[in-house]
């Protein structure tokens, strides 16, 4: 009998979590239950309190109503620290042409990473972009193929090592341990769950509260990506600062977006765009044009953004929403919620994948037991 999966999305302003049971005869789940949890405090600094972060945790696990005890937990991140680069590296294979093997990709793959990888970081996305050998270039598998040297390409996501450990703490506090950590924008390209994007060149923008990330997948595979230091929070910020108004109204005023009647917030908002703009501009130099562009996260929704995106680029510009969601009367929780039903879709796309109970959930409830022990006496 299978276990249900819970994927949870940390992201700068929010927790979103799904529970789904995945199919035993064929691939896919049935979704059990979804939550969004707002950050009720600064957003700047939260994620540096692993106890905060856990127990927001805890509460969208109980939103999601489902009673099913859970021990892992898949989980996707994009905190603002994130850093993308390419890398280039060769490998020796023999003196004569043999046949390329697994092994021999993960040490391709492991010579790329030597060449990027700083000590204080370690990487969340590893894309395997083209390889080149004896007669064969731009092959994304080569395994089968006869070479006596392999080359790639490689496009690396990182992160800080210290934020993944807060991460790794908040989600131990909460009594799950983290069995997957992936960064979000391949699980919201995921939620989409048409087969035809995975075939195709998209564009995928992501506007969350303090960030906004651009992501160029060909074929399913993320080939560039753009970091901007602004998202729909730093938007309302610079709104309350400017006009001087509380948050509250700045955040409804920003969400009218270029239906605001305030001139002074459409220009504001019209200034943030313009860096996305450039941004693009940079991420499709000398490619192809993209199929489609997605817009995703509940920035995303700010009044004639996605007009704005589809004007600007030339190229068809929708929603990124999981049809999953479409009962939902909420399109922020509908947004808000895709990327951990994306992470669903990747785990149980190609097989079910049956939940397997942590053989640490001993020392899991002795450490749960000491944490509250120290913080209530």
């Amino acid at each position: 009998m299978n276990h249900p999966l819970v994927a949870v999305d940390i992201g700068a302003s929010k927790i979103a979590c799904a529970v789904g049971l995945p199919h035993e005869a064929s691939p896919g789940f049935e979704l059990l239950g979804t939550s969004l949890v707002l950050c009720p405090t600064s957003p700047e600094g939260w994620l540096q309190d692993p106890l905060l972060v856990s127990r927001l945790i805890e509460q969208a696990l109980e939103a999601t109503a489902v009673t099913t005890d859970m021990h892992r937990a898949l989980v996707c991140v994009r905190p603002p620290s994130l850093a993308s680069e390419h890398a280039r590296a060769v490998i020796d294979l023999a003196d004569e042409p043999i046949t390329v093997r697994v092994q021999d990709l993960k040490r391709l793959q492991a010579r790329a990473l030597d060449q990027i990888l700083a000590i204080d970081r370690e990487p969340l996305l590893i894309e395997r972009m083209a390889c080149a050998g004896n007669g064969f270039e731009g092959v994304r598998d080569p395994r089968g193929m006869v070479a006596t040297r392999l080359a790639g390409t490689f496009h690396i996501v990182t992160i800080p090592i210290a934020c993944r450990r807060v991460v790794v703490q908040a989600m131990e506090s909460a009594g799950l341990e983290v069995a997957q950590l992936c960064y979000t924008l391949p699980a919201a390209l995921a939620s989409a769950a048409e087969e035809r994007l995975h075939h195709q060149r998209i564009l995928l923008v992501d506007v969350g509260g303090l960030t906004t990330d651009a992501g160029l997948f060909v074929e399913g595979s993320l080939h560039a990506l753009e970091v901007l230091p602004w998202g729909g929070l730093r938007i309302a910020a610079a709104i309350a600062k400017d006009l001087h108004v509380t948050m509250e109204q700045a955040v409804t005023w920003s969400l009218e977006g270029m239906a605001c009647r305030k001139t002074d917030v459409k220009a504001l908002i019209q200034q943030q765009w313009e860096s996305l703009q450039r941004a693009i501009d940079r991420l499709l130099a000398k490619q192809p044009k993209p199929d489609a562009i997605l817009a995703c996260g509940r920035g995303a929704l700010i009044d004639g953004f996605v007009e704005w995106l589809e004007r600007r680029t030339g190229v068809p510009t929708v929603l990124c929403r999981s049809p999953r969601t479409s009962q939902m009367g909420d399109v922020a929780k509908q947004m808000g919620v895709g990327p951990a039903i994306g992470l669903l879709e990747l785990a149980t796309r190609h097989a079910p994948r049956p939940g397997v109970r942590s053989p640490h959930l001993f020392n899991r409830v002795i450490d749960r037991t000491r944490v509250l022990l120290t913080e209530y006496f």
